[in-house]
């Protein structure tokens, strides 16, 4: 059995909003689940330890840093039936990956009409005409915990625009695609666009939670998590993805060198992530390759898309 790694780290309390924080707080992860839906902790294991720490704990959220819309259920039904199962596990903020773009961008567009969660992400620039299909999603969402308030960002990999991959297909129009990521300049356009984001909500938020679709190794240079983390400041939090790499907890020097936590689970729920903020402002990640139990509701959706590939 794959051991549980934690990581705890203390951190400077800087936000000048400060409201005095009575209870831990839970935030939930997945990364690169790519429609592995019965694989490892499997969707009905999250469902099950989220509800395990909501009957224990006041404040609990579970966020996805992105590639949900890949693998075999996602591509058969356009990304359809995943958000069927996400909307029954309770997922409360996601952010997209470059996957989500290979649904082609009406089902995309559907599908976020479809889902009870907020999509984030900072770096989405329409240049296209007409109406922006994904104007629904938000730079960032900000909640709320009692009176301590939470700001999640996203950010998706410029990585989406690599030629002949199938993201890139899908939002390209005459030869041009209908987005942009702020992909120039070897980074330091993403770094200033993620930066505004920060400082916009940095005196609104208690905590500032990067959920980023970046990754942190085999990625371009000058866009990977600890790229970003390097050139920015005002981030507490990096929950990563893309690289599919497993993160339990690493503290990652900012550019007024200081630390900020990345964290990743890896990829098709082989591990489920958790953040706890706690009262006296540490942060503990931990990544779980098991949980007791599963959601029965769940599991008979995901088992009834499965049977029903064979009717």
């Amino acid at each position: 059995m794959k051991k549980v790694i934690s990581f705890v780290l203390m951190m400077l309390f800087l936000c000048s909003c400060s409201h005095e924080q009575t209870e831990d707080i839970y935030i939930l992860y997945t990364n690169d689940v790519a429609s592995a839906m019965n694989n490892g902790v499997s969707y009905a294991g999250v469902k099950a330890y989220k509800d395990q720490l909501h009957a224990e704990h006041l404040y609990v959220s579970l966020v996805d840093a992105g590639d949900y819309f890949d693998g075999d259920v996602a591509l058969k039904s356009h990304g359809a039936d995943i958000v069927t199962v996400m909307n029954a596990v309770g997922y409360d903020v996601v952010t997209l990956g470059n996957q989500e773009f290979s649904v082609g961008l009406d089902h995309l567009k559907e599908n976020i009409g479809n889902s009870q969660f907020d999509y984030v992400s900072c770096n989405l620039l329409y240049k296209g005409e007409g109406k922006d299909p994904l104007k629904a999603v938000k730079p960032y969402v900000i909640k709320k915990y009692g009176k301590v308030r939470v700001a999640f960002i996203g950010v998706t990999t410029p990585e989406t625009l690599t030629q002949d991959k199938p993201s890139c297909e899908a939002i390209t129009v005459n030869g041009e695609p209908v987005y942009s990521f702020y992909e120039h300049d070897d980074g330091q356009e993403l770094y200033e666009q993620v930066q505004k984001i920060v400082n916009k909500v940095r005196n609104r938020a208690e905590y500032v939670i990067v959920i980023s679709h970046l990754g942190s190794n085999s990625v371009k240079e000058g866009f990977s998590s600890y790229d970003l983390i390097a050139n920015t400041t005002g981030i507490d939090v990096v929950i990563d993805a893309h690289s599919h790499t497993e993160i339990s907890g690493e503290a990652v020097s900012n550019k007024d060198g200081t630390g900020v936590v990345l964290t990743s689970t890896g990829e098709h729920l082989n591990n489920l992530g958790e953040l706890i903020l706690h009262t006296d402002h540490t942060y503990t990640t931990t990544l779980y390759p098991s949980v007791y139990g599963r959601n029965d509701y769940v599991q008979a959706i995901v088992d009834g898309i499965y049977a029903s590939w064979n009717e």
